[in-house]
């Protein structure tokens, strides 16, 4: 009889354990921002959440969860506004997902993966606090904690940025601290690289900081280049001009 009660015990504990796992894994995904901007024809953007398995068209004010993948078809672009505030801007013919979000009061941390496309991110609204923002492209990963940049990313990945500065390094490291620099306190000036490899001549191993002014590209093969960026040519930009306006509304 003992044994009975023991072995009834164990089943209870057992179906407890299961029912909790099971409504754990059933329960919805945190939302961690709102679709703030949308241009392009219906069914142009659309966005994949966790546990569906089909996408829904993106619509105006559309909650956005931790895990989404919102994907843009030619001539259409969208804005996602996180509850920090932080602002990501996805370009035509572009997947992006937010892979993990934590968006804390004194601590954002946000793993996203940019697989194909550009993205223009303005981390400078953002509430104060500890901040962890990466995005891995194919071939590099960007890690910042207040600032504005964009990436491109599809036979090599692109990163130009436009204030504060930006850690620039092998996918490998996608989720791994970044150098002290880069780990507290607002924005800062910061002097320019010291030096600038020659084209593609050296692999990306390590961190590299890439501030106000400066770009970088890093190819299939891990070998990168740095250099000040073409500011007429940069001008000239449709995906430029039209994030900075956006930009400059936002600091109005």
């Amino acid at each position: 009889m003992e044994n009975l009660k023991r072995h009834h015990r164990v089943w209870a504990l057992f179906i407890c354990i299961a029912m909790t796992f099971l409504l754990a894994s059933s329960a919805p995904a945190a939302v961690i921002g709102q679709v703030s901007f949308l241009l392009g024809g219906p069914g142009d953007i659309e966005i994949l959440t966790i546990g569906n398995k089909t996408a829904k068209p993106a619509a105006l004010k559309m909650p956005v969860q931790s895990g989404d993948i919102v994907t843009t078809k030619p001539e259409s672009r969208c804005e996602i506004t996180l509850q920090d505030g932080a602002i990501i801007r996805i370009g035509e013919n572009s997947t992006f997902q937010f892979n993990e979000a934590t968006l804390k009061k004194t601590n954002q941390k946000v793993k996203a993966e940019l697989s194909g496309g550009k993205v223009w991110v303005n981390l400078s609204q953002a509430v104060s606090g500890k901040k962890d923002f990466q995005i891995k492209a194919p071939t590099a990963v960007c890690a910042v904690r207040g600032t504005i940049y964009r990436i491109e990313a599809d036979s090599a990945t692109t990163c130009v940025v436009y204030d504060g500065a930006v850690a620039v390094g092998p996918v490998g490291l996608w989720g791994k601290s970044t150098p002290k620099s880069l780990r507290s306190g607002p924005p800062q000036q910061v002097p320019g690289p010291t030096q600038i490899p020659g084209p593609y001549e050296v692999s990306l191993q390590q961190w590299q900081q890439i501030v106000k002014g400066f770009q970088i590209t890093v190819r299939t093969d891990g070998k990168y280049a740095k250099s000040r960026f073409d500011e007429k040519r940069d001008a000239d930009n449709d995906w430029v001009k039209w994030n900075k306006e956006l930009d400059a509304k936002e600091n109005q």
